[in-house]
């Protein structure tokens, strides 16, 4: 085993009066890190490599077809992971990979917006840890005039939120936060802008030039499927895709007369100098709603950026799914948030609090604070006319939801011949000192949709080929440390320092997959943005029939977890000299891929056929590396069951 010292940086930052730790720090090299995942993930790999003999794919004797490419490297999930809880939500690198090292305090920071009107306000929050006397964090929000500087005091399970009103100058601020120990300080940005600089004759910018992305990836892929289904088929999906394109020039003229609508008001309400009282907030809402699908829509078009993993008939299909999904975006946004905003700012929901004691139920509002309610609503009457026929038109499917449905439930089980499965796996590693004492173990859960395709009219012979797909996401993690009984740790302490644990963080997961109910592809992409611990594994199959059996092999990740997915310890290190330093350090968790590949690729099922001629397969396997003795012991298994529809 490598020399791995462990907490040495923090050793190297204790007071130097303290000849215990200026020993101990002595001891270990300025460079020294605790670095132990790339050592865990290569025994891993190497432990089952070494029991899996893996044959290669029968070869395809056919040619590709030009223009054919591989498959993307693994894109990591972005909306719905956790993030390291020593990171923030704005302006923080991702963590480095595999940095096991002992890093100062506990410390977030998140912003509620980017960008804000004057008039408006934003919320910072995060947390902290609240141990002993370290019980708030300090705050300060600088820019144009005077800073604003807080104390803000933490809840007992450590967060803490403050609200900021941009009362003052129009410009970009700066907010920083200081940890409870006052060992970490985090900063993050937004911009305080008048009401009338957002509503230019574009907005939304990026919100339009994503949809026109979309839109034309969208119909580029449409045309690919047209070349290979029937004139009726063909047909349907062309007055199909009508309709999305009518959908989409809806949504532009939405914008178009939203934006209208705000420079109507914003004009009006300097003409009667009388501004409705919510909204600032109300447009600074607005704006970072229609950012954050901007933002998520960008995102989806990126990650649906790739090849399929044939030029077949099903595979398009799959991809047409995945353009379609781009729009459920909007469809959310527009649902869950901007007609509730157009509808806030037609009544003013702040206008009890703007006229003060008028009693409006005797007599109505008194001038001159009767503009918002005699102008608001006629102002934005056109853009809730808009919201409405959306609602018409898009009906429960959604935006493009017609296409998706015709696609999945119509044209796939037309062309394709289609499998359908669960697959779930689990596994756990523990790390063991050489004493034979557990100081580290994790474990991991998932499940996933399985899909599995291939065309009707594709070559026959003994072995068919198919494509598909794991689609799904951890379900729950585990994890347990002790620290003090790791060896180097032990060598460096001598009984002097002792680890006083604060709190565990295992990183968000949904308990049930989330393709359970939807596994040919309707919206994967999308799912894997507000999914936490979301993968997406393209893989391959080979089904023998002269033999009744098939064959798994697991492809390059599409979407798999992002680095954030890792747990997370937070601690207190104690001297006998009374010495105090919060700590915190982060346990890598392997990718989904890894161990999935590890346990079922070239994996061989029994294809078994009912009385009705109905085909299946399912089984299930455990790998082992490592026992009760040794330094790490790894237990994979999994479950996999799939029925040709």
């Amino acid at each position: 085993m490598k020399k791995i010292i462990l907490l040495s940086l923090l050793f190297a930052g204790l007071n130097a009066q303290s000849q215990i730790l200026k020993k101990i720090g002595n001891r270990v090299k300025d460079n020294v890190e605790w670095r132990i995942s790339h050592k865990a993930a290569n025994t891993v790999d190497q432990g089952l490599d070494s029991l899996l003999a893996i044959p290669g794919k029968v070869s395809d004797k056919k040619k590709a077809k030009k223009g054919t490419e591989k498959a993307p490297a693994a894109k990591q999930a972005g909306q719905g992971i956790q993030k390291d809880v020593a990171g923030s939500d704005h302006n923080e690198k991702e963590p480095e990979q595999d940095d096991m090292t002992p890093k100062d305090g506990l410390l977030t920071l998140k912003l509620s917006a980017s960008e804000i009107f004057t008039g408006g306000s934003i919320i910072i929050s995060g947390e902290s840890v609240n141990y002993k006397n370290y019980k708030t964090v300090a705050i300060k929000v600088s820019g144009p005039g005077p800073a604003d500087i807080r104390n803000i005091p933490l809840t007992s399970t450590g967060s803490y939120t403050a609200e900021w009103n941009a009362n003052g100058n129009i410009g970009k601020y700066s907010v920083s936060v200081t940890s409870s120990d006052a060992k970490i300080t985090r900063t993050a940005e937004f911009t305080v802008q008048e009401l009338n600089w957002l509503f230019a004759d574009d907005w939304p910018q990026e919100n339009t030039r994503e949809m026109k992305k979309a839109i034309e990836r969208l119909e580029e892929t449409a045309g690919k499927v047209e070349e290979s289904i029937s004139a009726k088929n063909k047909a349907e999906l062309e007055r199909k895709m009508k309709e999305v394109k009518e959908q989409y020039n809806d949504v532009l003229k939405f914008f178009r007369d939203l934006g209208k609508a705000n420079k109507e008001m914003i004009s009006a309400a300097k003409k009667k100098k009388k501004l409705p009282g919510n909204l600032a907030d109300n447009l600074s809402n607005l704006n970072n709603q229609l950012a954050t699908q901007a933002q998520q829509l960008k995102q989806i078009n990126e990650a649906a950026d790739h090849q399929p993993q044939d030029l077949s008939i099903c595979e398009y299909l799959v991809m047409l799914n995945e353009a379609c999904a781009a729009f459920s975006t909007f469809t959310n946004v527009w649902a869950k948030s901007l007609g509730d905003v157009v509808k806030n700012i037609a009544l003013d929901k702040a206008v009890p609090k703007v006229v003060g004691e008028v009693n409006q139920a005797a007599g109505g509002v008194e001038a001159p604070y009767d503009f918002p309610l005699k102008e608001a609503s006629k102002i934005y009457a056109t853009s809730q006319f808009d919201l409405k026929s959306l609602s018409e038109k898009l009906g429960k499917a959604g935006m493009a939801g017609d296409v998706l449905q015709f696609a999945t439930d119509v044209l796939l089980k037309i062309y394709c011949d289609v499998y359908t499965g669960k697959f779930t796996h689990n596994y756990t590693i523990s790390f063991r000192n050489n004493s034979g004492q557990n100081w580290w173990k994790y474990g991991v859960k998932m499940e996933a949709g399985l899909s599995l395709r291939s065309p009707k009219n594709g070559e026959k012979g003994n072995i068919i080929k198919l494509k598909g797909n794991l689609e799904g996401n951890a379900t729950e993690f585990t994890f347990f440390q002790d620290v003090e009984k790791e060896d180097e740790f032990r060598k460096a302490a001598h009984d002097k320092i002792q680890v006083i644990p604060i709190r565990s963080f295992t990183p968000l997961a949904v308990p049930v997959s989330v393709t359970e109910a939807d596994i040919l592809g309707f919206g994967a992409i999308a799912r894997g943005l507000a999914t936490p611990a979301y993968f997406n594994i393209p893989i391959d199959a080979e089904y023998n029939v002269d033999e009744d059996k098939i064959k798994i092999f697991v492809n390059e990740a599409l979407i798999d977890f992002s680095l954030y997915v890792a747990n997370q310890f937070v601690f207190v290190m104690y001297s006998i000299d009374g010495l105090i330093r919060i700590k915190h350090m982060t346990f890598p968790i392997h990718k989904a891929h890894t161990t999935i590949r590890g346990v079922l690729d070239a994996q061989q099922f029994v294809m078994k056929k009912d009385g009705k001629g109905n085909l299946s397969f399912q089984g299930k396997g455990n790998r082992h590396i490592g026992d009760g003795t040794t330094v790490r012991e790894t237990d994979l298994n999994f479950t996999i069951m799939c029925t040709k529809e």
